[in-house]
């Protein structure tokens, strides 16, 4: 494990969303806040920490404050630019029922626990809606576009719940892919830190990609670390294994 984390640090990674993982948290915690409030509606056997308390109280608070400013901004437009923007009634049973229907599946949480059933606690749900999909798909795109397309319809008779549905759609799919992205992540981390690890030494030897799965080193980067005092030292920090594995010659492609 050491060597792999060794190896890790020195091949490094490029992936710019890992580099800048504030601003993917950032939009996944806006997105999410918006996302949760329309699972409930859509969901069953949620995870006691994808369905926790702190989630739903984001989604209450930006329900709610979106109720309430949706409210204020009705009234403004009808007063002031003779536009009429209705719906306030109808969001209020929305996020109504939105709180009934939390409560009921943290319920449900809690039964399984006391019955000493083990469920991942982040697992997503399993959606209630009869769609002929994988369930990739169904999370990815079904169950956004037809929140979406809910919202669009419900535009045209309650502005305010159709635009809430509109934005919680759009932040499904983008939540959604967030997750499936981050896992993805997750498992290509482990086989690359397994594929350094059996074939590292292969490529300090300057042996083909076809050869290394993928892995490379350039020969100037190996005659820069055996020039250069400071990398010297620097490297002899590392493990033994991976000493052992610099100091070998560099045979630029041939076979052992």
């Amino acid at each position: 494990m050491k060597l792999m984390n060794e190896t890790r640090s020195v091949f490094g990674s490029t992936d710019v969303w890992q580099k800048s993982e504030w601003a993917l948290a950032l939009l996944g915690l806006v997105t999410g806040c918006f996302a949760i409030s329309i699972v409930p509606f859509i969901r069953k056997d949620f995870g006691e920490r994808y369905l926790g308390w702190l989630n739903l109280f984001f989604g209450y608070t930006v329900v709610a404050n979106f109720t309430f400013l949706g409210t204020v901004v009705a009234g403004l437009a009808g007063a002031f630019l003779h536009v009429g923007i209705g719906g306030a009634p109808i969001m209020e049973l929305f996020w109504l029922a939105f709180v009934a229907l939390s409560i009921y599946h943290r319920r449900e949480i809690a039964r399984k626990n006391k019955a000493g059933e083990k469920w991942h606690s982040m697992y997503l749900g399993t959606s209630i809606l009869p769609l002929p999909f994988s369930r990739e798909i169904v999370y990815k795109f079904a169950e956004p576009g037809l929140v979406i397309a809910a919202g669009y319809l419900l535009n045209n008779i309650s502005t305010l719940p159709g635009v809430w549905l509109m934005i919680a759609g759009a932040s499904l799919f983008i939540n959604n892919h967030i997750i499936y992205y981050k896992q993805r992540q997750a498992i290509l981390d482990i086989r690359d830190a397994e594929i350094e690890a059996r074939n590292m030494s292969k490529a300090f030897a300057g042996r083909p990609a076809s050869e290394t799965g993928g892995l490379l080193v350039a020969e100037s980067s190996m005659e820069l670390i055996r020039g250069d005092v400071g990398l010297t030292d620097a490297f002899r920090n590392l493990s033994p294994e991976l000493r052992d594995v610099l100091d070998a010659p560099v045979t630029t492609g041939e076979k052992a």
